[in-house]
């Protein structure tokens, strides 16, 4: 039985269980020395609980417990936070009207401030400084330089980056469920942004042009911009917000990628190899299958079939557990496919087992291409077929459905076409180059000749 003490233990580590134990039976917990004997008792014998049930009085005591590792862990987060320190401090020197230790804590404050990324975060905490010393300053002068424009300009700043960031980090979700997000109040304060200036400001510039290239993808000026401020300023913000920016470049540029446009697969290949190697593509400590598979196939797109490789290997130390061996032998097959090992590939692929949707979409894909190459033509015919049954009786949504779809019309297309017919040929070269949606198009327009 799991029970929420056990998922409390279970985020500490063995220095946290030393320090909460030694608080316990301190009047900051209000434990016991009942709640210290049940929790050694507890981390030494009782971790799995199995499914026994479990007195009342201990259930009790396991509450008292659970409430307890909370405060201490909300605790341990409040003593780190440096900024939320200083202002603690702050506000209750100014309570206490003690003039000295207030500008001890505000010059520490201040000079820490300097140091900081300058996100919307460091101009909440500037703002927040500025009013705490604007406060104290009345209790001595009514009438003093108080600065409230700029700490009015300053929250603003953070209050305009804050709500571009979180359209930023809605948005994809919205057009994935087609779905679309609520954008009134960025439209409305476009203008006011544009007449203060705000867009000199970073943190406000980089998630505005973010916002222009995913609702305005056609006009190339607004990548233009976001690329120029996330290069130029990249070390204004923390990592977080880096792997929020970068995977809206990697989402714009593969689009661009699909569309044929070889200038953004250089620059999606750059793009992932710089996130690559600083850890932007690593949530929680692991590499996504599909991002592992990706970088390798716009690699292998590009002809750099031994940086695919390296890749593959290099990356594989990343990837999940129970997802690892798939998706090596998908990226292996990959390989083997460019280099016209079909033998090879296909072994890799059935050593890889899938069990989402775009796994086995991309691995049938590969399949497609591996029969229509090697001219098993009954093979590639029933692989379509259940391809398309596979898209018709599964909920694909979004725009992988239409990417997959249209590989199977225009393969089939491909089978029917008389090999001396040019006209037929070159109308079928053309359907192809103006389909919107097709991440295959090079591969099919190779095969019209």
């Amino acid at each position: 039985m799991s029970t929420k003490l056990k998922n409390l233990i279970f985020i500490l580590d063995n220095d946290d269980i030393q320090s909460f134990s030694e608080l316990i039976t301190t009047k900051i917990m209000s434990g016991n020395k009942n709640h210290l004997v049940f929790f050694n008792n507890y981390i030494q014998n009782e971790l799995s609980e199995k499914n026994k049930v479990i007195p009342v009085s201990d259930r009790l005591l396991m509450s008292d417990l659970c409430k307890m590792i909370e405060k201490y862990l909300v605790m341990k987060k409040a003593a780190n936070a440096a900024h939320f320190y200083d202002m603690t401090l702050m506000g209750i020197y100014r309570i206490h009207e003690n003039e000295k230790l207030f500008n001890d804590i505000l010059h520490t404050a201040q000079k820490r401030e300097k140091l900081s990324l300058k996100n919307a975060d460091y101009y909440a905490e500037i703002s927040e400084i500025y009013f705490e010393k604007w406060q104290f300053d009345q209790l001595k002068n009514r009438f003093g330089n108080t600065e409230a424009d700029d700490i009015i300009m300053m929250e603003e700043i953070s209050l305009i980056s804050k709500k571009l960031k979180q359209t930023v980090i809605l948005a994809p979700q919205s057009s994935l469920i087609s779905k679309k997000i609520n954008t009134q109040f960025i439209d409305y304060i476009e203008s006011y942004i544009i007449e203060k200036n705000y867009l000199e400001y970073p943190c406000i510039s980089v998630f505005y042009y973010a916002i222009k290239m995913l609702f305005y993808p056609d006009d190339l000026q607004w990548f233009d911009r976001f690329n120029h401020i996330l290069t130029s300023y990249e070390q204004h913000f923390s990592v977080e917000e880096l792997k929020t920016l970068y995977f809206q470049a990697i989402n714009y540029c593969i689009r661009k990628h699909n569309l044929g446009n070889k200038e953004f697969s250089k620059k999606l290949l750059e793009y992932y190899m710089t996130a690559l190697k600083k850890h932007y593509l690593l949530t929680n400590g692991f590499l996504s299958k599909n991002t592992y598979r990706n970088i390798n196939t716009i690699a292998i797109r590009m002809g750099k079939y031994e940086e695919a490789n390296k890749i593959t290997l290099d990356n594989a130390k990343f990837l999940r557990k129970e997802e690892k061996e798939s998706a090596y032998q998908f990226n292996l097959a990959n390989i083997h496919y460019a280099k016209h090992e079909y033998d090879l590939a296909l072994n890799a692929l059935r050593i890889a087992e899938f069990d989402d949707h775009l796994s086995n979409l991309f691995a049938k894909t590969l399949m497609l291409k591996i029969y229509y190459e090697t001219k098993e033509t009954r093979l590639l015919d029933s692989h379509l077929d259940a391809m398309q049954v596979y898209l018709t009786r599964k909920k694909i949504i979004g725009y992988h459905k239409t990417n997959y779809s249209n590989i199977v019309k225009y393969t089939r297309k491909l089978i029917r076409l008389k090999p001396y017919d040019q006209k037929a040929k070159e109308k079928l070269a053309e359907s192809i180059r103006n389909e919107k949606l097709l991440p295959d198009r090079d591969w099919l327009l190779r095969q019209v000749g």
